[in-house]
């Protein structure tokens, strides 16, 4: 039997989910210069969103969505991370295992990504592959590509060991920690 208050949260629940389609649907349309305002937002709202509402937004349609803009270049690889990335922070901290990613475009965009830019010689962009590896690690639920769990530990590794105690720093350190935190589910 349901409390006048649970029903309250799953229409708070279900707004935030409207909320949010709503704005990612924008965010498809609107110039680069506004992106990040647009994802600060999404993000805004992914944190107030529970293990259900999580469940039922991103869904593989949403982030086949994802990777079909950024292949358009509709969005920029790197405003999508800043949301992938937010969005598997929550989601661990719910509790939630985010399982819809597993068999989407997107996955293996970002699995390929990974792979190509540990395999640089030279210009190899440090961020970017820490920024996909947590990604993908928070992101993956219970299964990742064998090939990048060689890969990922030690670069989050690495940012896990920074000394520096500034709170940019700290914030990296505690993401990378999370992200390596989420290998004991996983299926190798």
């Amino acid at each position: 039997m349901r409390t006048g208050d649970e029903s309250y949260d799953y229409s708070l629940q279900r707004s935030l989910r409207d909320k949010f389609n709503n704005l990612f649907y924008v965010l498809g349309h609107c110039p680069e210069s506004e992106q990040e305002q647009k994802i600060e937002e999404l993000n805004e709202i992914i944190d107030e969103m529970d293990g259900s509402a999580i469940h039922w937004t991103f869904t593989k349609d949403l982030f086949n969505k994802m990777d079909k803009m950024i292949e358009e270049k509709k969005l920029s690889m790197e405003n999508a991370i800043v949301l992938l990335k937010h969005l598997g922070h929550r989601a661990v901290l719910v509790g939630y295992l985010c399982s819809k990613l597993r068999d989407s475009s997107l996955r293996k965009r970002i699995e390929k990504m990974i792979i190509e830019e540990n395999e640089k010689k030279e210009g190899r962009k440090e961020k970017l592959m820490i920024d996909l590896c947590e990604s993908y690690l928070l992101l993956s639920a219970t299964e990742i590509f064998e090939e990048l769990f060689p890969i990922s530990v030690p670069c989050l590794l690495n940012v896990a060991l920074k000394k520096e105690g500034n709170e940019k720093t700290q914030k990296e350190v505690e993401v990378a920690l999370l992200a390596l935190s989420c290998i004991d589910k996983y299926e190798v």
